[in-house]
Order: C-alpha cells, then structure tokens, then sequence
C-alpha cells in the first residue's frame, strides 16, 4: 500500500444517538488491526449534542454535520463522497464490532475477490441471532410473510434463514445494512453509492441486487457484530404519531424498490397484495374473528397506502 492510502473508510449517520455513537466509535477505537482506516460520520441534525460530543472526544472522526435530517440514504451518501478507502463500510450507530470484527472482514474480501459485499452475524446484546443472511423480497413473499404462510408454501422461497448454525461462510442474496462492507472501485462503476430515492429502508436489499447484476457474489461471514436495532427508528417513534411516519417510509421505499428494480408491474402488484391483505382484515373485524383494530382504522389504512402509492407514481418517484 501507498503511503497515504486508506484500506478502509467506516461511514457511520446519526441522528439524536449520542450515547450509542460514542459507544460505536469506542468500538472502532478499540479494533484490533493494522488497516489505515477513516471514519465519516454525518451528524443529522442532531439536537442532543451528538456532533460536539464527537468533535471533543474523538478527533480522529471526520465530522460532517448537516443542517436538517437527510436521512439514512442521502446522509451516507454525502458522506461516501468524501471517502478515500478501497473498502466501504456502512456501519449503524447501534452497531458494535468486536475487536477482530474489521481485520477478518477485510481479510476475505481481499482473498475473495468474486465477494462484492460482504456481511456478519448480527446478534443483540443477549446473543440472540438476528436475520443476517437475507434473501430478496418480492410481493409475494411479503403478502405470505404478513398471511402467516412463510414456510407453509416451499414454492415461494424465504426472506431470511434462521434455521442453520451460521458459523460457516455462505452466499445470500443480501445482507443487512447495519454492517455492509463493499468495493469501492464496484460502487463508482455502478454510478452511484445509494439511490437517493431513498429516505430509509431498502437501500440494502438494492445495493446488493445491484452488485450481483454487476456479476459479483453477497456473503455472510461469521464474525460477530452487536446490533441494537431501530435507535433511530424508535426516536422517530417518539416525535411522530405512533410511528405512522416509519411506516410511510417503508411502503415509500418498498413501491421505490420494485418500480427501480422490477418494474410498474411488480410494484403495482404489491400495491394489490397489500390491499388483499388490508381488506381481509377488513373482513375478519367485520364478521367478528378478529377483536383488535377497527373498520374505520382498517380502511384508514388501505386509504394511505394507495395514496402513497400514487404519490410516488408507482414507486417511480420519491415524496420525502
């Protein structure tokens, strides 16, 4: 390597998570390997003094702090632009790597080189597994998964495999973006890092489908990497009305992701399985059969899912 040049760049964005940034820089701080490694972390309007708290106590960050809330996709992708590594890691703030975590990640990627991204094996702070090696979501499989038929019908294929020991490498169609590890050189070939699309949600799934059209291969690899979960999630929660705002962002980017990806027709028909889906919960409160929610909430709901959708143009633009 040249002097000067940078093995790997850790972008990190946050927003109202003091507490968990400090403890994931602690972590990078604490790493034990002998990569030149940066950090960009974007600061998202923070209002609990996340971006001084860096600034004082770790100068090694480099601090980008943006005026309003980008959110996750956009706010990773300023950061992305300013970054020199070989290797990309898009890392949550409520993300802990352990002290090998990096070095063993980077080791595979540069012996395996069909490896487009690479991800690890996500457990919380209780060990518990949590899904890692994540297959791509189609229409189907979501309205099967929400129906309770996951695993009942073989035909439809799985979102995520919980079932196998994940000590070994394997390849999946995706992996989660709490902890992605990726080429560079792949991601400035594709044109772009993230699609700006995008407020959060399904950036992942879509890089990912992205490095494997290119002809390269997702792995999951054994290391593991403590993930809390929805922090900034849950903030969102608590400012908006019963998280009604996180779920507008998902079927945003869910419409997005299949109009991008696979077209008017498998977005529409997504919008009809959620819709089949909405209706025979519809059904079920009216006859009796199911005693939480209501008919005014149900038809609420199916109102703001086709008025998302429309707004999008079918998922063909972006409404946040």
């Amino acid at each position: 390597m040249k002097d000067g040049e940078i093995d790997l760049s850790i972008i990190v964005v946050a927003w109202n998570v003091k507490e968990l940034v400090d403890e994931c820089f602690r972590a990078i701080r604490a790493s034990d390997d002998t990569l030149a490694k940066e950090i960009l972390f974007v600061d998202n309007a923070s209002v609990d003094g996340t971006a001084d708290h860096v600034a004082k106590n770790f100068p090694e960050v480099i601090l980008i702090r943006s005026d309003t809330n980008l959110g996750f996709i956009r706010a990773n992708n300023l950061a992305y632009t300013r970054a020199r590594g070989k290797y990309i890691l898009m890392l949550n703030s409520d993300a802990f790597v352990f002290k090998n975590t990096l070095q063993e990640t980077i080791d595979f990627m540069r012996r395996t080189p069909e490896a487009g991204v690479l991800g690890a094996r996500l457990v919380g702070r209780d060990g518990v597994l949590q899904p890692s090696t994540r297959y791509f979501p189609t229409p189907i499989k979501c309205f099967a998964q929400q129906a309770g038929l996951m695993g009942k019908l073989p035909f439809i294929g799985i979102l995520d495999d919980l079932t196998w020991d994940h000590k070994s490498v394997r390849e999946c169609d995706w992996v989660v973006g709490c902890f992605l590890l990726t080429r560079k050189d792949l991601i400035d070939a594709s044109g772009f890092f993230l699609r700006q699309d995008y407020f959060m949600y399904n950036d992942d799934n879509d890089l990912c489908l992205r490095i494997k059209r290119m002809g390269y291969k997702i792995f999951f690899y054994p290391t593991d990497v403590i993930h809390l979960g929805g922090a900034t999630a849950k903030k969102m929660d608590k400012t908006t009305n019963n998280g009604a705002q996180i779920e507008k962002l998902q079927i945003e980017s869910q419409a997005i992701y299949y109009r991008k990806n696979y077209g008017w027709w498998t977005a529409t028909l997504n919008l009809l399985l959620m819709l089949l889906f909405d209706f025979l919960i519809f059904v079920k409160i009216l006859l009796g059969f199911r005693k939480k929610g209501s008919l005014k909430e149900q038809s609420s709901h199916m109102r703001m899912v086709t008025s998302i959708y429309f707004r999008t143009r079918f998922g063909r633009i972006t409404i946040h």
